[in-house]
């Protein structure tokens, strides 16, 4: 697991120190929309992710935005990786955890632990975090940027994940 989001993250940070004006940029690459990477022998993917809908601007970026990370495990269970780009993700050590809102109004905690680059959260299939995003259409996940841990909603449009196995 921990490889193919290194390989996510090493994508991203290639996308941010491309140079060209006509190049995509790396929220455009990622896209809002799920994609899917790395389909095993029987056609499932390794990997899917979506951008977030909306960005916040921040110290450090402009466009800082969010990624959601699914990755099936080969039990058959899944972990949800959440991520910040542009700015740097935090969270207490202690209890790491996201608060999240689906479009069915229910309001859900996950924990979770700091990911190995620090840009994000790793939350386990204990959670059921892939469970609540499966079911929604929308997913709201707040998450602290800023020097004053100023808390922003970033939306994603999560109809349509599609992870067979």
């Amino acid at each position: 697991m921990r490889h193919a989001i290194t390989l996510v993250g090493l994508g991203l940070l290639a996308a941010c120190s491309s140079g060209g004006k006509d190049e995509p940029t790396q929220r455009q690459q990622i896209g809002q929309v799920w994609k899917y990477e790395g389909a095993t022998d029987g056609g499932k993917p390794k990997l899917a992710y979506i951008g977030s809908a909306n960005t916040v601007q921040t110290m450090t970026a402009a466009d800082t935005f969010s990624v959601l990370l699914v990755q099936p495990m080969d039990n058959g269970e899944k972990t949800v990786t959440v991520k910040l780009v542009g700015a740097p993700f935090r969270c207490d050590l202690s209890d790491c955890a996201v608060t999240t809102a689906t479009d069915d109004g229910k309001q859900h905690r996950w924990k979770g632990r700091m990911t190995d680059t620090n840009d994000g959260i790793e939350i386990m299939p204990s959670q059921n975090a892939y469970e609540a995003i499966a079911k929604a259409k929308t997913l709201k996940v707040n998450l602290a940027v800023g020097p004053k841990d100023q808390t922003f909603p970033f939306q994603f449009d999560v109809a349509g994940l599609d992870l067979k196995g």
